[in-house]
């Protein structure tokens, strides 16, 4: 199934309102299904979190972020810089069953290839938060601005996460 079929599918889950394809170290939509959004706010959650501590094994599936309005989730495709963006309604639909289907469509979407290039040498910091790294990178882009407070605020919460998963609970 095409790509852009598997996004008018994801569409018609209850309560989601956009699904986007994202160039993630661009910033920008390549293409979406559904109401207007803005690639921006994933493409920098997924910076911070690819230079955060979570994200030293380099395999991040995907996430989700909410706020008082919407649920917004993401999964990065494999061997590509692409990851898919659903915004749902933080009061309609089911986020598990969205998050299900959002984990089938990055684990079978078929992106299109992207023209060949020329090999260069890769160092451990140019390793995205995706499943495959097998596959040469693509000429790095000049960096889109950034929110620093909306950086900043996902900074401080990823660091108050713990990483090895032994939080200590009080009754």
């Amino acid at each position: 199934m095409r790509l852009d079929q598997q996004m008018r599918e994801m569409l018609e889950t209850p309560g989601v309102h956009s699904v986007c394809l994202v160039d993630w170290r661009g910033g920008h939509i390549l293409m979406h299904a559904g109401a207007d959004d803005r690639a921006t706010d994933t493409a920098e959650i997924v910076r911070a979190i690819r230079g955060g501590p979570l994200c030293a094994a380099q395999a991040l599936e995907d996430v989700v972020v909410t706020d008082a309005d919407h649920h917004l989730l993401f999964a990065v495709l494999e061997d590509s810089d692409l990851c898919v963006q659903v915004r749902m309604s933080s009061t309609e639909g089911n986020l598990g069953f969205a998050l299900r289907g959002l984990r089938r469509l990055a684990r079978t979407a078929r992106v299109p290839p992207q023209p060949p290039q020329s090999p260069q040498p890769r160092r451990d910091s140019d390793h995205p938060p995706r499943r495959g790294r097998d596959r040469p990178r693509p000429a790095a882009r000049v960096a889109a601005p950034v929110d620093r407070r909306v950086l900043e605020r996902v900074v401080t919460a990823l660091r108050s996460l713990s990483v090895d998963g032994s939080r200590s609970v009080s009754a």
